[in-house]
C-alpha cells in the first residue's frame, strides 16, 4: 500500500511538471498552402513556372498572468512570429517539381513575398492575384553564415528590413538537365 502511494505521488509530480513546462512553451502553428505561377524570360522564350508555396507560421502563446491556475485562461500572443516558407517550383511540362527553396524569418505581420528563381538567381516575388510578380527593381543584400547558408535582407513596403535565412535551395544539376 505504501509503495502504491509513493508511485502515485511520483506520477503526479511528473504530470504536474510536464503540464507546467508545456504551458510555458505553448506554440500555435498555422499552415497554409497555395499555388501560383510566374513568367520569366530565359533569354530565348517566355517560360511559365508553377509554384506551390507552403507557409508555416509559429506563434508563441502565453497565458495571462491574472488567469494563472484557471481552467479558461486568456491568451497573450507574442507579437513576433517565426515564418517558414517552402517554395516548390515546376519550370517544365512534367509533373515533378524542379526546384525547392526553404527560407525562414521573424516578423510581426505576415509578409506577402516569396523567393523564386530567375535565371539561376534568387529573386523576390510578391502576390498579385493568382500570379506572382517578380520585383525587378529590388536587390537583395546578402551575407554568408555558417554551413554554406546565406542570410538575405529584404526591405518591405513599410521600409522595414526583414532578415531571412535560406535553409535549403535545391535545383536540378546542369548534367541532369542535359540528360533529359
Amino acid at each position: 500500500m505504501k509503495m502504491k502511494t509513493i508511485y502515485m505521488s511520483i506520477t503526479a509530480i511528473f504530470l504536474m511538471t510536464g503540464t507546467m513546462s508545456a504551458q510555458e512553451q505553448n506554440q500555435e502553428v498555422l499552415d497554409t498552402k497555395i499555388s501560383k505561377s510566374y513568367t520569366i524570360n530565359d533569354g530565348k522564350k517566355l517560360v511559365k513556372n508553377t509554384v506551390v508555396i507552403t507557409t508555416k507560421r509559429l506563434n508563441t502563446i502565453e497565458n495571462a498572468e491574472k488567469d494563472q491556475g484557471k481552467v479558461n485562461q486568456d491568451r497573450v500572443v507574442d507579437s513576433v512570429s517565426t515564418i517558414i516558407k517552402t517554395v516548390q517550383i515546376d519550370n517544365d511540362d512534367d509533373d515533378a517539381f524542379d526546384e525547392k527553396i526553404v527560407f525562414s524569418y521573424e516578423s510581426e505581420t505576415p509578409e506577402d513575398f516569396v523567393l523564386v528563381s530567375k535565371n539561376d538567381e534568387l529573386v523576390v516575388a510578391m502576390n498579385e492575384g493568382e500570379n506572382l510578380k517578380i520585383v525587378e527593381n529590388l536587390s537583395l543584400k546578402s551575407k554568408e553564415v555558417a554551413d554554406n547558408k546565406t542570410t538575405y535582407i529584404f526591405t518591405n513596403e513599410h521600409g522595414e528590413n526583414l532578415e531571412f535565412l535560406v535553409q535549403e535551395y535545391s535545383k536540378p544539376s546542369d548534367t541532369a538537365m542535359l540528360e533529359k
